[in-house]
């Protein structure tokens, strides 16, 4: 028997090659398998229609669209999807403005197994709610 993983599948999406490779490592490290990574939204919707994330990790600066319109998007095509917004800016308004928009979580670049951990358990007590 299959043991099921609700947070999964999990999508990165970045414009970043190097971030999306290091934090699918990290959440590879944590356990986590099916890791999906797009390097801006047009290549993301496809995957976002097809595969159905349960986690997105969205930087808030993308070369095509602004990290907070993706996220509005989101909530409004795929509410239950979690998005965690990452921005190399770790300001309070930033972070406001991300939570009011719908935001499950937000982390600040750079990424380390601690802080990918702790939002990963922090939506999972959520999905469990």
């Amino acid at each position: 028997m299959e043991f099921v993983r609700p947070l999964e599948p999990i999508l990165i999406i970045d414009d970043v090659q190097d971030i999306r490779s290091y934090l699918n490592q990290i959440l590879t490290e944590l356990g986590f398998e099916d890791i999906l990574e797009s390097r801006d939204f047009e290549s993301a919707k496809s995957l976002i229609e097809e595969k159905a994330p349960n986690v997105i990790f969205l930087d808030i600066e993308l070369p095509d669209t602004d990290g907070t319109e993706i996220l509005e998007y989101l909530n409004d095509n795929y509410p239950h999807t979690h998005v965690v917004m990452c921005s190399g800016h770790n300001s309070l308004e930033n972070v406001q403005n991300t939570w009011e928009l719908g935001a499950k979580g937000f982390i600040a670049k750079p990424f380390n197994a601690k802080k990918v951990d702790t939002v990963m358990k922090r939506l999972e007590i959520v999905e469990h709610f």
